[in-house]
């Protein structure tokens, strides 16, 4: 039909026969482009807090240093008497591997995707609004005064940190998680610093901290469930705290029953943990409902 050579009398399609069919019907394979990340982004709760901390930096514009918004931007000193460095805090994570180099596609629509394959490097960093910037680091002059009152400036207990900052990287699987002691650790770092930045005396720092909640690591993530019983799943159990600090734990597999000892599946414990979820939904679906959930957040 396609002029393509036969090699069996089966009635097996080939691949190249079901790749005309999808062009056919519309679907194109293209270049694996940027698409954006959605788990949690869009929670209620999460575009409320949002909301509330855009709306205190534009109430307090005048004390910031901001840029114009032309194809040159320049600095505009702030007008107020306190001028305040605003240090913004940031958690990048870098993939290798993540996603194919193409995907097929149907019209203009391009799917969403989730986080979680490739080996993976952590970056924790402090970008500056200040002309000083984009990141926070201290001179080499400013760091030898730095290291002279605080001599443990020099261990970097573990963490790697960039030349004069306070600027740190791990590599998840080799390294230890930015968990609760080692954020602090780092923060800690960068008060000692600040104290020896020439250029923000005078100055009131105001830090605008990413997942400022906490820093706990879930040793768990979304993307390890199936979505059927009986699927492959390692994850023994779930947990979370909810109102007053009560600990729940969920198991992942049947303890009882005709599925014993297999794994549950998104299915089944999204209905578990109290989520309007159905069989009939597809697998990003499910993911993100269950995402909503305490037992899968990380703030």
């Amino acid at each position: 039909l396609y002029g393509l050579k036969k090699t069996g009398t089966g009635l097996i399609r080939s691949v190249e026969s079901l790749r005309l069919d999808m062009r056919k019907w519309g679907i194109h394979y293209e270049a694996n482009g940027s698409r954006p990340y959605f788990i949690g982004h869009e929670r209620e709760d999460v575009v409320e807090h949002r909301k509330k901390v855009i709306d205190y930096f534009l109430a307090r514009e005048h004390n910031y240093y901001r840029l114009t918004d032309d194809d040159e931007p320049e600095w505009i000193k702030p007008t107020s008497k306190t001028p305040v460095i605003l240090i913004t805090h940031d958690e990048s994570s870098f993939r290798s591997g993540e996603i194919s180099s193409k995907r097929w596609i149907v019209g203009d629509t391009a799917p969403f995707h989730m986080k979680g394959r490739g080996k993976t490097l952590m970056i924790s960093d402090f970008l500056v609004a200040h002309s000083s910037g984009p990141f926070f680091r201290l001179s080499d002059q400013e760091y030898s005064k730095a290291c002279k009152k605080y001599p443990e400036l020099e261990d970097n207990e573990g963490v790697h940190y960039e030349k004069n900052s306070a600027t740190a990287s791990i590599a998840i699987g080799n390294d230890s998680y930015f968990d609760n002691e080692t954020v602090l650790s780092q923060f800690t770092r960068l008060l000692k610093l600040l104290e020896f930045k020439t250029e923000y005396k005078q100055h009131d720092i105001e830090i605008l901290v990413d997942n400022a909640t906490t820093h706990s690591k879930k040793e768990y993530s979304i993307t390890d469930f199936s979505k059927k019983i009986g699927t492959k799943c390692e994850v023994s159990s779930i947990d979370w705290l909810v109102e007053n600090d009560q600990f729940h734990t969920l198991n992942c597999h049947f303890t009882g029953g005709e599925h014993k000892g297999k794994a549950k599946g998104m299915v089944v414990i999204g209905k578990e943990l109290g989520l309007d979820v159905n069989d009939k939904m597809k697998v990003d679906l499910l993911r993100e409902k269950l995402a909503s959930h305490a037992a899968f957040k990380t703030v």
